[in-house]
């Protein structure tokens, strides 16, 4: 396993590149100092050695490499295809979806069994949405090891700390079971309504669900602000900056409150201004999360928001991986508190100028 993690202080320093653009208006004052690293002895034992939640939490490990400090890449981030990832979701997300559709194109109406009862669809799709998330953490991983990772010259990615692994693990369980249900409730599931395109999904889902993510943005982007902005919020938004160079995993880090208002209360209000059905809704979750995992995996790659970063990138509103690793590193002081896109951050002059991840 990786060697024991450095104790030594390191200071950013790109951000004097922006400094000679001219450009220090969205940028904090002061360069950022790099704390000491969280204890993670966990990831120095041999797997069978790990206990249960360790076990898991490896899931959440790329390479080796990604856990050092690596020379300085002199070429730009390269962009990554759009459609290879809009692809890899269609793979990933369809199956769950086509499985519930020919079970009711198989199974005879007259059948007890034929229709997926409501406890049945919870328990499938929650399963289902499990396996995406580990396909997704695979694949975010992946990139890391092919790509490297931004700011790493400076430092690499953090691990989970040791006192922490229990609670990312339930956080990932409260996380999946909470999508699953509230999707379910909020889509209106009919259990007598499978999968099917301009019936239980529009054809124009792809624009309902962006319509969705946009809508979730405004009220994620009115709360993450406030709670960076008010030293008595920031007490609950506190634990999910206890890393400044995340990993996918650490996406869900975060303390009760927080979980609470992000979980539930977020989609619920996303939800009211624009309703999606349960399957649109399991569609809208698995990239939500797609979309969760990538702005935190730190990928040195320009991978911008596979449903609409194309639509806004001419307005410069488009998301990429290093506007939210950017956020992380800066901490409290904040800045790039969209986490679908930038569009607010736009509005309200809050974006942070990227340094290393500009398309080529």
């Amino acid at each position: 396993m990786s060697p024991a993690m450095t104790t030594t202080e390191v200071t950013y320093e790109k951000l004097t590149n922006i400094a000679d653009n001219g450009d220090l208006q969205h940028v904090p004052s002061s360069t950022i100092n790099y704390k000491l690293r969280a204890t993670a002895n966990w990831v120095k034992k041999p797997f069978k050695q790990r206990s249960f939640w360790e076990r898991l939490a490896t899931l959440d490990l790329a390479s080796d490499k990604c856990y050092v400090v690596q020379p300085q890449n002199p070429n730009p981030p390269p962009n990554l295809n759009v459609w290879r990832e809009r692809l890899w979701l269609v793979i990933t997300i369809a199956p769950a979806l086509l499985i519930q559709a020919l079970w009711y194109y198989i199974i005879p109406e007259t059948s007890y069994f034929h229709t997926w009862h409501p406890i049945f669809a919870f328990v499938f799709y929650h399963l289902a949405f499990v396996a995406f998330t580990i396909r997704l953490i695979k694949h975010l991983t992946y990139y890391m090891d092919v790509y490297g990772t931004f700011d790493e010259h400076n430092r690499p990615r953090d691990y989970v700390p040791d006192k922490y692994v229990p609670r990312l693990i339930i956080s990932v369980l409260i996380y999946t079971l909470a999508r699953t249900g509230g999707g379910l409730i909020l889509g209106g599931y009919n259990r007598h309504a499978p999968p099917s395109l301009g019936h239980t999904i529009s054809w124009l889902f792809p624009v309902k669900i962006g319509l969705w993510l946009i809508s979730l943005d405004f009220f994620f982007y009115s709360y993450h602000r406030a709670v960076h902005t008010f030293p008595f919020l920031w007490k609950y938004h506190s634990k999910h900056h206890s890393t400044k160079h995340p990993t996918p995993l650490q996406s869900i880090l975060a303390d009760d409150i927080q979980e609470i208002i992000e979980i539930f209360l977020i989609p619920l209000l996303a939800s009211l201004a624009m309703p999606l059905s349960a399957h649109e809704f399991w569609i809208a979750q698995c990239i939500l999360m797609y979309i969760e995992g990538m702005g935190h995996s730190g990928v040195r790659a320009f991978w911008t928001h596979p449903l609409i970063g194309e639509v806004l990138r001419p307005f410069g509103m488009d998301l990429t991986i290093e506007d939210h690793d950017l956020h992380h590193r800066y901490g409290k002081s904040g800045q790039n508190y969209g986490k679908q896109t930038r569009i607010f951050d736009r509005i309200f002059n809050t974006i942070s100028e990227r340094v290393e991840g500009m398309e080529k």
